[in-house]
């Protein structure tokens, strides 16, 4: 009697060995992994360009912790600054507070969760901004068709979506969707893409000291009002403990 598996089989259960090797260790956008447990944290620099004007330069950090392969929650901070035109520079951080909660497979990550954005840590000023809910802003810069876009739009709230897939041991992709909605009312509407190479795999230094250890290129996309898009290149770095 032939006990030896036909070769379908074999290939089915060479391929469930290898998503539950690596479950748990799935890039996914905004520099973040899914992880069954642990803390996560990421980094990434990059430029934003719009249109005409000058393109700006980019950082962003986070860091997050996974309290069940279900749910996880953190906080985030991104850096923007350069000159908009030849009259205006900008130099402005923004802060966010989310959480995520989580489809957690061997072979794919999604998640969905609301996400609190703003640009100031005085209290008091941000208790004026909540007050001030619908009202016009009067100090807009109207020397540079620029300034309307990089000025600054306030506190905002909203929702964040997206996934990862594994696609081998060294390379993920993801997506990403975010809908903000600032306290000045305008919507804001961005997506993004990602491709990830683990390079967690390729040191033996990383395998002892983390759980995860990926480089990542993301591509994202901002909507506002008039149908204005800014365009975002981001080279990032995402590790897991």
């Amino acid at each position: 009697m032939n006990t030896k598996w036909p070769g379908f089989l074999r290939k089915l259960g060479i391929s469930l060995l290898f998503l539950c090797a690596y479950s748990g260790a799935i890039p996914l956008p905004g520099q973040g992994i899914a992880q069954s447990k642990g803390a996560t944290g990421g980094m990434g620099v990059g430029s934003l360009i719009y249109s005409e004007c000058k393109t700006l330069y980019t950082w962003t950090g986070h860091g997050s912790y996974t309290y069940k392969s279900f749910l996880s929650s953190g906080l985030g901070l991104k850096f923007l600054g350069g000159n908009i035109d030849s009259k205006n520079n900008l130099v402005n951080q923004r802060y966010s507070v989310f959480a995520k909660f989580m489809r957690n497979k061997p072979e794919y990550a999604l998640f969905i969760g609301p996400i609190f954005s703003f640009e100031n840590t005085d209290l008091s000023a941000l208790r004026k901004e909540f007050s001030q809910i619908g009202e016009e802003n009067t100090e807009v810069n109207t020397e540079t068709k620029c300034s309307d876009l990089y000025a600054s739009i306030g506190s905002s709230i909203g929702y964040q979506s997206g996934g990862g897939f594994l696609l081998t041991p060294s390379w993920g992709i993801g997506f990403g969707q975010n809908l903000d909605l600032t306290l000045k009312g305008t919507l804001i509407f961005s997506y993004s893409g990602l491709v990830a190479f683990n390079l967690r795999e390729q040191f033996e230094k990383l395998k002892e000291n983390t759980e995860n250890f990926w480089l990542s290129l993301e591509y994202l996309a901002s909507m506002s009002r008039n149908n204005t898009v800014a365009h975002n290149v981001i080279l990032g770095l995402s590790v897991g403990f």
